[in-house]
């Protein structure tokens, strides 16, 4: 991976061999195998039994979430290295608060995931009235991530449904 290709505000650009882009409604079920293989890898082993079962019942198998996905209420940000999906971020319906950001191992750290937010914001920032800050629950493992973004812890970890996270915000410049 030399450089990807980015959809800022409607507009390619380029600087690596990826392409950065909203994903389109037959790219759900591909993002939700790639979610669902790196959240095996990466949060699992950190959550309980209860935590795996809710993560995949209320995502992957949540036909309502999939479909919101598909139908764009719920969009899906993903980068591409030709034809192979390999970073995936999504929203929920409110678009205000990012529920999934998942990266193949391999593709980690090399900014990918970065671009991949910096779509997601690009296209926030035209809705009206444009949101004051984006939201998130950080697993663990995307801590330092969400920090590297800008995002500030709102409290300490918190555990729901077996689901461990801290609770934070990006405020977006006005």
């Amino acid at each position: 991976m030399q450089g990807f290709r980015a959809v800022f505000a409607g507009e390619e650009v380029e600087s690596m061999d990826c392409l950065v882009r909203r994903l389109l409604p037959g790219e759900v079920e591909e993002a939700m195998a790639l979610v669902w293989e790196v959240f095996l890898e990466f949060e699992a082993p950190v959550y309980s039994v209860q935590g795996v079962e809710t993560f995949r019942r209320d995502i992957i198998e949540n036909k309502d979430y999939l479909a919101n996905c598909r139908a764009g209420k719920c969009p899906l940000y993903g980068a591409f290295d030709g034809d192979k999906l390999v970073s995936v971020m999504g929203m929920r319906s409110n678009r205000s608060h990012i529920n999934l950001a998942f990266t193949r191992r391999e593709y980690q750290r090399k900014g990918l995931a970065t671009a991949v937010f910096q779509c997601l914001l690009e296209d926030v920032i035209k809705d009206l009235p444009k949101p004051s800050a984006i939201t998130l629950n950080s697993a663990p493992y995307g801590l330092p991530f969400y920090l590297h973004l800008g995002f500030i812890p709102m409290s300490e970890e918190q555990e729901t449904d077996g689901i461990r996270y801290t609770p934070m915000r990006y405020m977006i410049n006005q």
